[in-house]
């Protein structure tokens, strides 16, 4: 071996170590303390505000929202439905809640939306 190869050899043996007692080496704990703890996650709820509440918009925007993948399999669709009630029925909880739809209107939306199946989805090359 060439004297240039071990030198070589030495230098990344020396660079190596070098980074593993580097990065092996517990921060300093008053850099530790000087950082700021990162704020807790937080969900955000949106309000609903009187126009999203209406039966109609909801039932619009529910069928607006599948109509992506009205191509993909029955079980995709229906995965992807029972994701959308799951998010509606915490819409139509908020707009209960904020008294800008009545329960019975809720539940009748709610039941209209759950029994209907993917022929209410159109695929979205027949859209106008």
């Amino acid at each position: 071996m060439s004297a240039r190869h071990r030198l070589r050899l030495n230098l990344l043996g020396a660079t190596a170590s070098a980074l593993a007692i580097c990065c092996s080496t517990p921060m300093p704990a008053a850099i530790a303390a000087s950082k700021p703890p990162l704020p807790p996650a937080r969900p955000v709820h949106y309000d609903p505000d009187p126009d999203i509440c209406q039966p109609a918009a909801l039932q619009r925007s529910f069928q607006l929202q599948l109509l992506p993948w009205a191509d993909q399999p029955a079980a995709v669709q229906a995965r992807l439905r029972q994701v959308q009630l799951e998010m509606l029925q915490a819409t139509l909880q908020r707009c209960i809640s904020k008294g800008l739809l009545s329960p019975d209107a809720a539940r009748n939306l709610e039941q209209t939306l759950g029994t209907s199946g993917p022929e209410a989805v159109q695929p979205s090359g027949s859209r106008p």
